[in-house]
């Protein structure tokens, strides 16, 4: 069963997010066209908006579902709550926030920009980062685990930080930064559910899994084609926008510019399924937090240039059923 939200952004949707905790019905969605706006998903219509000047680029939830955080071309790192209407600045990059995450664990918001840099942020006291992290390189995805802080950089690197050492004494020295597994540039980069592992997708239509254990990613980590279709020509290659682990499986999808979704078992190196294709490219994903319902945001990226009309954008809930996302070994 899908659903299809009403009011959707007017420009492409930059990202979605379902509220931490479950039985939580709102679903965050920050977009090109300056917004970001916060849906009741069950109810099926939007409950907040916040304006902003230029296009916003990610946001997310800070745990409690009424307050967000959003980043973009307006180089500013905002904290929004959507009960009282009050916007705090958490602090400023010098150039475009291309990502930001908050972290559960400690409580901070972690941002990634074109100036350069990461940089952490405390809520309870805005104005100061509590780190600035210089990687040399522009940030094009972020996330944060309970141990580690990835970054993936228009270096095609990945940047590779303990988060312990970061909090508790300011090291920002990397762990490690290694070449990508993907031969072209990094769109998407996430952490599994298992934290050994992270995935990361590329505009080369490929998606590679590699292991934070220096010895096991040499012995392990493998890369694989995806969200490609046959022509009568050969293959049109698409890049891989987005990607978003099971919460209880620990399977994930992707989404492509194809207009695809589809899921995979990293362990059995599989497919398990894939949608069909909606009219124009996949450009964000996520699962809720109990993992029965998949939020699409469908919304054209621009890889084939300007398109008059442009292609309407979409936020899809589909339901999911424990068949779709069962790993492999736990179907036999």
């Amino acid at each position: 069963m899908t659903t299809k939200l009403p009011l959707p952004p007017t420009d492409c949707i930059s990202r979605l997010r379902f509220a931490p905790g479950v039985g939580s019905t709102q679903l965050l969605v920050s977009s090109w066209d300056a917004q970001v706006r916060l849906y009741d998903f069950q109810t099926e219509r939007m409950v907040g908006a916040h304006k902003q000047s230029l296009a916003v680029l990610d946001c997310c939830f800070m745990g409690d579902p009424s307050k967000a955080v959003s980043v973009g071309l307006e180089k500013r790192v905002v904290m929004w709550d959507f009960q009282t209407s009050r916007e705090t600045q958490l602090g400023r990059h010098d150039e475009a926030v291309r990502c930001v995450e908050f972290n559960p664990d400690t409580r901070q918001v972690f941002t990634g920009s074109w100036d350069r840099t990461v940089r952490g942020w405390d809520p309870r006291q805005p104005g100061n980062p509590t780190c600035v992290i210089s990687l040399g390189t522009k940030a094009f995805a972020l996330d944060v685990g309970a141990n580690n802080i990835i970054v993936g950089g228009s270096d095609r690197n990945v940047h590779i930080f303990d988060m312990r050492r970061l909090v508790q004494s300011g090291n920002t020295e990397p762990l490690e930064r290694r070449e990508s597994l993907l031969k072209h540039q990094i769109r998407a980069l996430k952490i599994g559910k298992d934290p050994r592992f992270y995935a990361s997708g590329s505009v080369e239509g490929r998606v590679g899994i590699e292991y934070f254990e220096p010895q096991e990613n040499e012995r392990t980590r493998y890369a694989f084609k995806c969200h490609r279709v046959k022509t009568d020509s050969g293959e049109a290659i698409h890049p891989v926008n987005c990607i978003a682990f099971h919460p209880v499986h620990g399977t994930f999808a992707t989404g492509g510019s194809d207009g695809g979704v589809c899921v995979w078992d990293a362990y059995a190196k599989k497919r398990l399924w894939r949608l069909n294709p909606f009219d124009t490219s996949v450009s964000s994903l996520d699962f809720s937090a109990d993992g029965t319902m998949l939020a699409i945001g469908v919304s054209y990226t621009f890889d084939e240039g300007d398109k008059n009309p442009t292609p309407a954008n979409e936020i899809v809930i589909r339901q999911i059923t424990d068949s779709e996302v069962l790993p492999k070994a736990s179907k036999r």
